[in-house]
């Protein structure tokens, strides 16, 4: 029986629609004795994997701290080195236990972000967003902050070590560079000429040979990287059949340093999926291992109600697709592979057209189909995969709204562009056809995003815009704007400020007389597009913060939406908000609507609650 209990007033408890966590970061460690242990790291706790038992063990984060990993390293010594959140923590893979633990007491810093190791056995580590660099002396037991990488930019993707002890640092986004400590004076200084510090990332790694290598690669990445090897704080130029193989192999969430000693090869890892796949060469056979933890589940992302009746949803690292029937009160998990190029990520924005939904996921902007009326088919292999993988597109990198055209036929998606970049576009589908389109933020509001819109009367696009730039750019703007943009000719009538001080427009919904009722961050307002006037404005701060997919209309076009903090209905005719209930469960996504229920997620759980004195 799916699990579902009435829990508080109103509301009920679906369950836990996605049991399962997301490796970040895994390193194989081999000791001096030739011991040889898998380490993967979640969100709370490690996982290791003992190849010659095919054993698995959960050992959780020292304080029961939990937060996430970014990467980690595997120490000549074989020990195991990960950082999470603000704390930095070492681990004996072979005793099975966290050997020591610390807190550098950096506020707001995530340690651990990249790592090195010198020939003495020192530990190097840097931090995001403040590119601090830190050192651990394995003798002592101490971590110590000795510098800085860049003074301005937020993320150290590498680190490494040169045989005289110089420390390199590949950085990124908004204004790449590698980074070269001295050892003595323990200053920083860019490699990279200022000219040539535009968006991307450096690279850094040490190489099997012993030596250090990098590269910077260009803004539109479409060609060959330039190759350096780098020696007590120089460059020197060489060509990528020179450049020795760095120790870390695969990419993002998959990355893993070090490889298996003979006879072992890692084919495959998931810890969402429970399963790691080696090859014995010795043999010639490939064994899983099943991976066995502890889990309160993945947290939820917005929800969307299919034209089936059912919810759809996915979680939010890893990405998995889960459906929900209010009927029978089934929770079906897809699991990972059911949506391509799923891994670390979440579908963050929906739109229903006909009998299917189109849906776009970070990280990528990747835009998925999923056709109703059809059975979900997850093996890329076969015929009629569904969801269906249709367009990946850079300038929504991190999506953020979806809207169904009123022609039926076209899905609109905004949101932020990519790392280091300032501004997103647009992107607009033919779900029937096929066919598509871009607008570059350059042709609508530069340096600002599109995070919310609704269709007006006659076909045109209402917009809202946040100025932030959450993949390390540095934003232009203070103000988030409203903007109408002419749909037969896909360019920007107007632009402007409707409430001072507001850095972002979050979610907007168009009333049946044509007002839009949109929400900031603190302000419920209401415009008037026929005389772009703002007529309302109310503080809204005790109702909670903003939720994504905040607001949802009923086949009678009433509409209801959610805060942190709060259920409640407009009132179209009062331009008030109207509560439904003052202590709902905390509310982390929204919004689908289904027979006179409100679906929304609390974390892990995916809730509902009954419409009060509904009516059709």
């Amino acid at each position: 029986m799916p699990e579902q209990k009435e829990t508080l007033a109103a509301f009920t408890d679906h369950g836990v629609p996605v049991p399962a966590n997301e490796g970040r970061t895994a390193a194989i460690c081999t000791n001096r004795e030739g011991e040889t242990r898998l380490v993967i790291a979640a969100r709370g706790y490690v996982v290791i994997v003992n190849p010659q038992e095919r054993t698995s063990l959960q050992v959780p984060f020292p304080e029961q701290h939990v937060d996430y990993p970014f990467a980690s390293y595997s120490s000549e010594d074989g020990m195991f080195y990960v950082g999470a959140g603000g704390m930095f923590m070492v681990l004996d893979p072979f005793r099975g236990r966290f050997t020591d633990y610390a807190r550098p007491g950096l506020p707001g810093e995530i340690v651990g972000f990249c790592f090195a190791e010198d020939g003495r056995g020192t530990i190097y580590t840097a931090s995001y967003p403040q590119c601090r660099l830190m050192k651990y002396d394995p003798d002592c037991k101490t971590l110590t902050v000795i510098g800085q990488l860049d003074a301005e930019e937020k993320y150290p993707f590498s680190l490494a070590v040169d045989a005289y002890g110089w420390i390199y640092g590949g950085i990124g986004t908004e204004r790449k560079t590698i980074a070269a400590v001295d050892p003595v004076t323990l200053q920083a200084r860019s490699l990279v000429p200022d000219g040539e510090r535009r968006k991307g990332q450096g690279k850094v790694h040490l190489g099997a040979d012993g030596r250090v290598y990098g590269y910077y690669d260009t803004e539109s990445g479409g060609s060959e990287p330039r190759w350096y090897r780098l020696e007590q704080g120089r460059m020197s130029p060489v060509t990528a059949e020179q450049v020795a193989k760095s120790a870390y192999s695969g990419t993002g969430f998959e990355t893993v340093h070090r490889a298996f000693p003979h006879p072992w090869v890692l084919l495959e890892m998931s810890l969402a999926e429970k399963e790691v796949v080696l090859l014995d060469q010795s043999s010639g056979q490939t064994f899983p291992i099943r991976l066995s933890y502890e889990t309160d589940g993945a947290d939820l992302s917005p929800l969307v109600a299919g034209p089936d009746g059912r919810i759809y949803g996915t979680s939010n690292h890893p990405l998995q697709l889960y459906r929900y029937d209010p009927h029978s009160g089934a929770v079906e998990n897809f699991g990972g592979k059911a949506i391509e190029k799923g891994g670390g990520g979440n579908i963050c924005a929906y739109a229903v057209l006909g009998g299917r939904i189109a849906g776009a996921a970070y990280a990528g902007g990747h835009v998925h189909l999923i056709d109703t009326t059809r059975p979900i088919v997850t093996d890329a292999a076969a015929e009629g995969r569904n969801p269906q993988l249709v367009a990946s597109q850079e300038a929504i990198y991190r999506p953020r709204c979806a809207l169904a055209h009123p022609d039926g036929e076209h899905a609109v998606f905004g949101g932020y562009a990519g790392y280091g970049a300032i501004g997103g576009g647009l992107y607009i589908r033919n779900v029937a056809t096929g066919e598509d389109e871009l607008l570059p933020n350059e042709r609508l509001v530069p340096y600002h995003s599109t995070v919310c819109m609704v269709a007006l009367p006659g076909g045109d696009l209402l917009c809202g815009t946040s100025v932030e730039a959450p993949g390390g750019g540095k934003p232009k703007e203070t103000e988030g704007r409203l903007y109408r943009l002419d749909w037969q000719a896909k360019r920007v009538v107007y632009s402007e400020v409707p409430a001072q001080g507001e850095p972002e427009v979050a979610l907007m919904e168009i009333d049946g007389q044509g007002k839009v009722h949109a929400f900031t961050a603190k302000h419920y307002f209401v415009y008037d597009p026929m005389s772009r006037q703002v007529i309302r404005t109310e503080n809204i701060e005790e109702m909670g913060g903003v939720v994504r997919n905040g607001l949802v209309k009923d086949e009678e076009g009433r509409i209801y939406g959610v805060r942190t903090r709060s259920v409640f209905r407009i009132d179209t005719g009062s331009f008030k908000l109207v509560p439904l209930h003052a202590e709902p469960p905390a509310i982390t996504a929204g919004l689908a609507y289904v027979d006179g229920r409100l679906y929304f997620a609390s974390g892990k759980r995916l809730w509902s609650m009954a419409i009060p004195g509904y009516q059709r």
